[in-house]
């Protein structure tokens, strides 16, 4: 017990200071604190047996005087099933995580539709490409996304972007790049302007588009009010954000960022405009242009492509049948928004709890093949004294239930238990972390505790189908 109590301690101590050497040496300490208490534990179960009937209490009693046979297979079952549960519930929350930290590109079941060689042959119209979605994939409407080009700018290596620009109340002071100090990291978590921008940190940016308010809805998913209220904004000559934080005052800051040819130094030019944000949106954030705001800034709207409206995303099959409708103007891409399922991780669980299943019946079946063997002299006597010949193999029974009932539950405890600590550790190292990254939950992993569960289930029913029922009789010769 001081072993259990001790290496669960240790490692929950590692945890807090999210130590993996320590956790380790914590968990072998506990493990092997439960080894040395399971003797034990079939000792104060044998002591209980007294209140059952005659099979199960003698069952009990073999695995008690046979402590030498019986805990080293109820600590195998134990191991095997501590190590798939744990990794089960690791997996199990990874899942769940991916999900959350999930970020679309567009509404679920929308496709965007990109040319592949754009300037090798002609571009289809919107009424041809909204006849081939009509057809092929079930699309509701079909829309032209435009997106933006600077005239000035020309050359291998020029380059224009066109981005919002965040006011200075609602900028995160401090950036993801910085050799940030503990305390540091502390005032940016703590920062509220500091904690709606975990999608900025990694990669994702406002995507810049001109549009009249016939892609907005696709692109966004809005509820139709809102896309009314866009949209009048946009004929009005404004423009549209997607994430509330640029707005200021009904307007918005946007950036045109040119880099001439053979020069090093960025040209930044700064417009305030009317503008309007739309909320709740799916997607990843955009900035929206009317067209009268792109000819102020000097901008020059080019094609990017289709968005198009489908209830379901299409299967792969009937892209390839869109795709293939207008082979006459090229090669296309299609990118499908699916939306956050969660991974599924139910093969790799199965596979491990039926690794540990075949575990548990194999130890199980050794232990009571021996315990039968060991018994051999009991079981005349009861055959002497008039027991049924069924008593033999609901003995079987009670033995394979024992060995495998306690191992797997025990296993189970343990392995929840393991698993929790090591989720604790690695939240706790993400609270600490900058950018703030998202937590793991903690989960059960059910379809691997319905198998291990079935598994003693299982070991009982084959100790009790390849046990014979009639009890053996001793003759004694002359």
């Amino acid at each position: 017990m001081a072993l259990v109590v001790g290496g669960a301690a240790l490692a929950a101590f590692g945890a807090s200071r999210t130590s993996p050497a320590v956790i380790l040496a914590g968990l072998i300490l506990g493990e092997l604190g439960l080894v040395c208490c399971t003797p034990t534990l079939i000792g104060g179960l044998a002591r209980l047996g007294r209140l059952l009937p005659p099979a199960p209490r003698i069952a009990l009693r073999d695995a008690s005087r046979n402590r030498a046979a019986a805990a080293p297979a109820i600590c195998a079952v134990m191991a095997a099933v501590a190590g798939s549960v744990a990794l089960g519930g690791y997996l199990a929350s990874d899942a769940v995580r991916d999900a959350r930290t999930y970020q679309p590109l567009l509404p679920t079941g929308h496709v965007l539709v990109n040319r592949n060689d754009p300037a090798l042959r002609p571009e289809p119209s919107l009424e041809q490409v909204s006849t081939a979605a009509r057809h092929h994939l079930g699309a509701s409407a079909v829309a032209l996304v435009q997106g933006t080009a600077c005239p000035s700018v020309g050359g291998p290596a020029s380059y224009c972007s066109v981005v919002p620009e965040l006011p200075a109340d609602h900028a995160c002071p401090f950036e993801p790049g910085d050799n940030l100090s503990a305390t540091q990291r502390r005032q940016a978590l703590a920062d509220p302007r500091c904690r709606d921008r975990a999608a900025d940190y990694f990669g994702s940016y406002v995507q810049t588009l001109v549009d009249d308010g016939s892609a907005l809805p696709l692109l966004t998913g809005a509820d139709p009010a809102a896309t009314t209220a866009a949209t009048a904004v946009l004929h009005a000559g404004g423009v549209v954000v997607t994430d509330p934080r640029y707005l200021h005052d009904g307007l918005v800051t946007v950036q045109v960022n040119e880099v001439r040819a053979g020069r090093d130094e960025v040209t930044t030019t700064r417009w305030d405009l009317p503008g309007y944000a739309l909320t709740p949106t799916r997607g990843q954030p955009r900035l929206l242009l009317s067209a009268t705001a792109a000819r102020q800034l000097a901008l020059k709207p080019v094609s990017n492509g289709w968005v198009i409206n489908t209830s379901t995303p299409p299967s792969q099959h009937r892209q390839d049948r869109f795709t293939a409708d207008l082979r006459g103007f090229g090669t296309f891409s299609l990118q499908v928004e699916q939306g956050a399922a969660p991974r599924d991780d139910s093969p790799l669980l199965l596979l491990l709890a039926a690794a540990a299943g075949v575990i548990t019946m194999g130890a199980a079946g050794i232990a009571t093949a021996l315990a039968a063997a060991e018994g051999r002299a009991e079981l005349s006597t009861l055959a002497a004294v008039g027991a049924a010949p069924a008593v033999r193999r609901l003995l079987a029974i009670c033995q394979a239930g024992v060995i495998a009932g306690l191992g797997s539950a025990l296993g189970i405890v343990a392995g929840l238990g393991t698993a929790a600590i090591v989720l604790f550790s690695a939240n706790r190292e993400y609270a600490t972390a900058w950018p703030a990254m998202e937590p793991y939950p903690y989960l059960v992993p059910w379809p691997a505790l319905g198998v291990l569960v079935l598994v003693p289930v299982v070991a009982m029913f084959g100790a009790g189908l390849f046990t014979r029922a009639r009890l053996p009789i001793e003759r004694r010769l002359d």
